[in-house]
């Protein structure tokens, strides 16, 4: 065999190992991983804190009967408690709970230099409905719900007290920032019923505007 054809049958050799190569890169080249999309999952336990802005409206037609007495109230101020609620059920979007709380609050009006009118103390139990996209929960909520309203004459022992019971209902929305961290933010109508201190044929009745941010964990 002379040199040239050495030469190319080592050329020849050379190509067809380079083009065997080629091929099996392409035949054996792995496809492409495709990320799975996964859906928050809002069942479960949660355990929190809430704080805001509790207004209050104090009516009554007439004191004692006497419409020469009617008047009508605010009662502005901020309020903090906990609260606890349980995600049972998620099907697709859709999310059904239930949730209690309790809340300190600060809001009353001093009259006279003499009497101190408000609610210091206010708490509920409701069923939440909510519609989940991803992370974040859009929920209506409504139940029954109660407060503690008072009449404390100052400079004295002597406070009156009244707890009653009503209704509540709103709306609110709600991130999972992680896993376990949920924040909140919501607004809620509640009506008391009638404030009748000691009893006395005077119907006050008692409602109430409130707006509430919340840090909740999941468990």
């Amino acid at each position: 065999m002379t040199r040239i054809s050495v030469l190319l049958a080592s050329a020849a050799f050379a190509v067809s190992a380079t083009s065997a190569l080629a091929a099996d890169a392409i035949i054996y080249d792995p496809a492409p991983m495709t990320p799975v999309s996964t859906v928050y999952d809002w069942t479960g336990f949660y355990l929190g804190a809430h704080g805001g802005y509790v207004s209050t409206r104090a009516d009554s037609d007439g004191v004692f009967g006497n419409p020469a007495f009617a008047f009508d109230e605010k009662f502005n101020g901020g309020m903090l408690g906990v609260h606890a609620g349980y995600n049972f059920i998620q099907n697709g979007p859709w999310v059904l709970g239930i949730e209690g709380d309790v809340s300190r609050t600060w809001n009353d009006n001093t009259y006279l230099s003499t009497f101190e009118i408000g609610t210091d103390w206010q708490w509920s139990a409701r069923a939440r409905v909510g519609y989940a996209v991803d992370r974040t929960l859009f929920f209506g909520t409504a139940g029954v719900a109660g407060t503690n309203a008072y009449i404390d004459v100052l400079g004295t022992p002597i406070e009156i007290e009244d707890s009653m019971v009503g209704w509540t209902l709103g709306a609110g929305v709600e991130h999972a920032f992680t896993d376990n961290w949920l924040v909140r933010a919501e607004y809620r109508y509640s009506d008391y019923g009638d404030f009748e201190p000691l009893g006395l044929p005077t119907a006050i009745d008692v409602t109430e505007h409130s707006f509430r941010i919340g840090v909740s964990y999941k468990f």
